[in-house]
């Protein structure tokens, strides 16, 4: 019987293979998941819950008549109350911040509009879109907001208002210093009241991002901020501090806090300085010591008031002085 040799072939491990594929599917899937969860937190930020506003009875309120204007192309709608003083062709247009509806501070918003129209003033808040009770869901933190007011500001013109003093908190004032820019009403704008802007989109977003989700900052901070940013089509042409040589000389009051969120602060500062630097015409800067951003104005109310209503008679007597030479 002949015997045939049987040859034998080392098996080779597929052991590192499976394992090296296997770590590649879990960073797969740990990518997907940091993008999904980031896209879906990004969507949740630019979207957020409208606060409607709510039905004011009368012995709270002062007298006020609803508006209404539509921006865009699509028209959408925004509405608004307008708080007329007899007679006034003066106006305060006041603009709110992000999260929020045309009452900034809810009802505890009324004294501040009731001692402007006790000065002589109209005032005239709204619903930014994707906020309170007008059309749209999107926030996009100065893009869409700038064109609101403009939009506001044609509005008052159209309806004889002479002098208008644009007042925002937080997104509304970044929009309103923005808006100072670009709007053909230029000349009827007698100055503006920033609680709390941004003088760069980026530091905004950083706070935006931190303050509204719990998710760790490594990996999500730079995903969310990323997607936040892609979705609601910003970029660093919404910084103002770009713009401030066009703001200047119109008279501006800026007010923050003494809050410890990194670059919030600084923000503000930041714009007064520059402006101070650059404008024959005074910068008034006012720090309320308040602990929490954009919260000037519930720690301090009278303070605060006072610091507006200087302001604002001062920006009517300058514009008095300028008619006169």
């Amino acid at each position: 019987m002949q015997l045939f040799p049987v040859a034998y072939a080392e098996r080779k491990s597929v052991l590192p293979k499976n394992i090296f594929l296997s770590v590649i599917y879990i960073l797969v899937l740990l990518l997907v998941a940091v993008a999904a969860i980031s896209f879906f937190s990004a969507w949740k930020i630019t979207h957020p819950n409208k606060v409607t506003t709510p039905q004011i009875s009368s012995n709270i309120a002062p007298d006020y008549n609803n508006i209404s204007f539509t921006v865009g192309e699509s028209k959408e709608k925004i509405n608004g109350w307008f708080f007329p003083y007899s007679g006034s062709k003066k106006t305060v247009l006041m603009v709110h911040g992000y999260g929020k509806n045309r009452l900034q501070f809810e009802e505890q918003t009324f004294p501040l509009i009731a001692s402007l129209n006790k000065e002589g003033f109209n005032v005239m808040t709204f619903d930014l879109r994707g906020s309170g009770n007008s059309s749209g869901s999107m926030s996009t933190f100065g893009r869409n907001e700038t064109s609101d007011v403009l939009s506001g500001i044609k509005y008052l013109n159209q309806k004889s208002t002479e002098q208008i003093i644009l007042m925002g908190f937080s997104t509304g004032a970044s929009s309103c210093l923005s808006a100072l820019t670009q709007t053909p009403y230029r000349d009827s704008i007698i100055g503006v009241i920033a609680d709390s802007p941004y003088s760069n989109i980026d530091d905004y977003i950083d706070y935006i991002v931190e303050s509204s989700t719990l998710l760790p900052a490594i990996p999500f901070k730079p995903a969310v901020k990323f997607a936040v940013k892609k979705i609601s089509k910003i970029d660093n042409s919404l910084d103002i501090i770009s713009k401030v040589p066009f703001i200047i000389p119109t008279p501006i009051l800026l007010i923050d806090g003494a809050q410890d969120i990194p670059g919030t602060s600084d923000n503000t500062k930041l714009i007064y300085e520059v402006y101070k630097r650059k404008s024959p015409v005074q910068a008034h800067y006012w720090n309320s010591g308040a602990a929490e951003y954009g919260e000037s104005y519930l720690s301090a109310q009278d303070k605060y008031i006072d610091q507006v209503i200087d302001f604002s008679n001062e920006c009517v007597e300058e514009a008095k002085k300028s008619a006169q030479k």
